[in-house]
């Protein structure tokens, strides 16, 4: 069947004057998208992700086109990697001068208020033993239910034998304290020997300053005589050194042994974090102790007019120490009188004298 002539004429009219169409473009190709886990990753976390050609091919970048590439010779670039360890393995390893024997702190017990102990154990030494049985022995007797061991006045040491045997005053027979591993192999394993001559409440104060020794007697306390921990995040070098002797007085320290108090996660290297965190100043925290060695913690701690945290203020739900009249002039312990009020809150929790 053959189209009408006008519909036939319509369509070859609009078949010759439409428009070619224009051939299609290519689609553009878009730019990559910024990869932002990359964008938000730290510097250390971009090292790590780098492999060993990666390394390579920068640092013979910097070697052959930094501005100060002339310093990057075999010594430059050994010197740098030092520097790199250093800092990445502290507090695990620093470069020393000849040590300096650590001055003695001495071993100080006193009661507070005539209901709670206060121990600073000073230089951990096997005198300061016989000196904590002995303090223990007089709290015993005088039937106080809580007590304050203050370790920020303890130095640095390594004397973990000595640790173990410290702790067992506090913590059930035979109990698991501290394992020491050695880099190069080989676990020690120490437990408590000694039986518990304490069962009460326990406050640990600790600050920046408590290492080595002192930062896993606290661990151990914490894990196996509950103890709650007072104070500032510990200086993390629960770790035994070796010294290697470099010449012309220069002496390199590094860890060559950790110690893990059973049940805590690691010490080294970022520290023992306290229940209860009250920074002090350690400037002002010196000065208390060596005028302490005269008269004592208490003018310390309880401040004249200060209402102190009773059964009546636990009942109330009222905290003195928040409430309180305002610190009056002097020096005052802050964590200490946070340990203190925690002591007896705990004791008053539990019904004991």
């Amino acid at each position: 069947m053959m189209r009408a002539p006008a519909t036939f004429l319509s369509v070859a009219f609009c078949a010759v004057t439409l428009p070619a169409q224009e051939p299609a473009r290519p689609a553009e190709t878009a730019a990559p998208a910024p990869d932002l886990r990359i964008a938000e990753m730290t510097v250390e976390d971009r090292l790590q992700s780098l492999d060993a050609g990666q390394l390579k091919a920068a640092i013979e970048a910097l070697r052959q086109r930094h501005i100060e590439s002339t310093s990057l010779d075999e010594t430059g670039l050994t010197r740098a990697t030092l520097r790199g360890l250093l800092e990445g393995l502290s507090p695990g390893a620093e470069l020393a001068g000849q040590s300096a024997p650590a001055e003695d702190s001495p071993f100080q017990s006193e009661v507070l208020d005539g209901r709670i102990g206060y121990i600073r154990v000073g230089s951990l030494r096997t005198e300061a033993l016989a000196e904590l049985e002995a303090a223990l022995g007089e709290f015993e007797a005088a039937k106080l239910q809580g007590i304050v061991l203050d370790l920020r006045a303890t130095p640095e040491s390594r004397d973990f034998d000595l640790v173990a045997q410290m702790a067992a005053p506090f913590v059930p027979e035979e109990a698991p304290l501290f394992t020491r591993t050695k880099a190069s192999g080989g676990e020690q394993v120490f437990q408590s020997a000694g039986v518990p001559i304490f069962r009460g409440v326990l406050a640990v104060l600790v600050d920046e300053d408590t290492a080595g020794a002192a930062e896993v007697l606290a661990g151990v306390l914490r894990r196996q005589a509950r103890a709650m921990i007072v104070g500032a995040v510990t200086a993390g070098r629960a770790v035994d050194f070796e010294e290697v002797d470099l010449g012309d007085g220069q002496r390199l320290r590094f860890a060559s042994a950790e110690l893990r108090v059973a049940g805590l996660p690691p010490v080294y290297p970022r520290g023992l974090t306290p229940d209860l965190a009250v920074p002090q100043d350690a400037g002002v925290r010196d000065e208390i102790f060596a005028a302490s060695l005269a008269g004592g913690m208490g003018r310390f701690v309880f401040e004249p007019g200060r209402a102190q945290l009773n059964e009546a203020a636990l009942v109330a739900g009222t905290n003195p120490d928040l409430t309180g009249a305002a610190a009056g002039p002097g020096l005052l312990d802050r964590p200490l009188q946070s340990a203190v009020d925690l002591v007896t809150a705990i004791c008053l929790f539990r019904g004991l004298p």
